[in-house]
C-alpha cells in the first residue's frame, strides 16, 4: 500500500476476491453448507454472470429456523419468516435485499460510512456490475491499525 492516509485508500486494495457465492436458484440446503463454512454468502443471478442479487447470513439461517409461533392480532395473522410456517426452498427465498454496494475506487472512508449508514459488517465490491470482491469491516480494522502509526491512537 502506498503512502497515504487509510482513509484515501481504494477497497479494491483492502476487499478479500474471492468471495463466496451461490446462484440464487440453489437449495436452501446448498446455502447453509456455505453459510456454516463462511458465515455468509452473496446471492448472484447466475453463477456465469456474477450479478449480485442478495446476501445471507447465519442470522438469515437462523430466523428461518427458529420455531417463532404465529402472532393473532385483531385485524390480521403475522406470519413470520421461519420453516415452521412457510417453505423456502431457493436461496432468494431467505437472501437479503437490497444489497449494499461499493466500487473498486470507493476509499475507505466511503466505505466504512456506507457500512455504518446501513449497519452491515460487509459490502460488495462490485465492477460493471459483477460482484468482484467483498470488503468486511474486520479487514477494515485490520488495514488500519496495520498502516495507522501507534501514536495516532
Amino acid at each position: 500500500m502506498t503512502e497515504m492516509s487509510f482513509y484515501d485508500v481504494p477497497v479494491g486494495e483492502i476487499m478479500n476476491p474471492n468471495p463466496p457465492l451461490i446462484d440464487k436458484g440453489s437449495s436452501v440446503h446448498e446455502v447453509a453448507e456455505i453459510v456454516c463454512k463462511k458465515n455468509h454468502v452473496w446471492v448472484v443471478e447466475e453463477r456465469d454472470s456474477k450479478k449480485v442479487v442478495g446476501f445471507i447470513t447465519e442470522k438469515d439461517l437462523l430466523d428461518i429456523i427458529s420455531p417463532l409461533p404465529m402472532k393473532s392480532y385483531t385485524i390480521a395473522v403475522i406470519r413470520p419468516k421461519s420453516l415452521r410456517h412457510s417453505e423456502f426452498e431457493k436461496a432468494e427465498d431467505i437472501m437479503t435485499r437490497p444489497v449494499i454496494k461499493c466500487h473498486l475506487q470507493t476509499t475507505a472512508e466511503e466505505a466504512l460510512n456506507l457500512m455504518a449508514d446501513n449497519r452491515v459488517r460487509r459490502l460488495a465490491v462490485t465492477d460493471d456490475g459483477e460482484i468482484v470482491g467483498e470488503v468486511a469491516l474486520n479487514a477494515m480494522l485490520e488495514t488500519y491499525f496495520t498502516t495507522t502509526p501507534q501514536d495516532k491512537f
